[in-house]
């Protein structure tokens, strides 16, 4: 086990260097790129459509704030989604030549986006404390769980099925689009209609969202029976893509 970890932080330090070794300002575009995203949504959405927050004070600084928080849990989702098919094939030489721990390599993908996701998090909760400080952010990890969960499981899915199903790296980006549009990132859960407001709370990442939002933006506690039926459901499917991932692993050489 102890080895397993000193192989998963040295690929997850090498993913982070080349995905940045190009790049003058390296990992400061982990949290520029969302910023462009917000300000890009608030002058769209804020100005032009003008979509409010029913709990905020109507401010493009608050609607802005709200946007980024959504927005970096699903950079996290969307990372995985549209890079998790190949983060197999893509190393063939890890699975036909070498001795490798191979579900670590959807492990590093969900790594490098959960760096992401920390910084962005980090600059969330600071513009959030500038407001209003809030002793509930504390617990934002702990409701952070079954995303973390469900992430990895979806990594394990499709880097072993992405193996046989190369068609899947290509339908990837539409559906995390999808994803986009169908989750309250940034608009309000409150424009969902009544009758599909259940939608939100089967969702990992709107309901992660919208109580990632109330602890930081308002210092409520979500439900807290939600969060367990979120993080049992996202250990189920844990286990179940783990043994997904076993069952195909042998015929991964044979492919590639």
């Amino acid at each position: 086990m102890t080895q397993w970890f000193y192989v998963y932080r040295q690929w997850l330090i090498r993913e982070l260097h080349i995905r940045f070794r190009s790049s003058s300002m390296g990992l400061a575009w982990l949290v520029l790129q969302p910023l462009v995203h917000i300000l890009l949504f608030t002058l769209v959405f804020y100005k032009f459509f003008q979509i409010r927050w029913p709990s905020g004070d109507g401010s493009p600084t608050e609607y802005g704030l709200q946007v980024f928080i959504g927005l970096s849990l699903y950079a996290f989702v969307a990372e995985i989604i549209n890079r998790g098919p190949g983060s197999v094939w893509s190393y063939p030489y890890l699975v036909t030549k070498v001795r490798f721990p191979l579900p670590l390599l959807p492990g590093v993908l969900v790594g490098a986006a959960g760096v992401q996701l920390l910084l962005s998090l980090m600059i969330a909760v600071a513009l959030a404390a500038l407001r209003d400080v809030h002793i509930e952010t504390l617990l934002l990890p702990i409701f952070l769980l079954p995303l973390a969960a469900y992430g990895l499981a979806l990594a394990w899915f499709l880097g072993a099925a992405g193996v046989y199903l190369r068609d899947i790296g290509h339908l990837a980006p539409s559906v995390s689009s999808l994803l986009m549009f169908l989750t309250p990132i940034f608009y309000p859960a409150s424009m969902i209609p009544k009758s599909l407001s259940w939608l939100v709370n089967i969702n990992p990442l709107g309901w992660t969202s919208e109580a990632a939002r109330s602890l930081l933006m308002h210092g409520l506690v979500p439900s807290w029976q939600l969060w367990g039926i979120h993080l049992l459901v996202s250990v189920i499917s844990l286990v179940g893509a783990w043994w997904f991932f076993q069952r195909t692993q042998p015929g991964f050489a044979d492919v590639l």
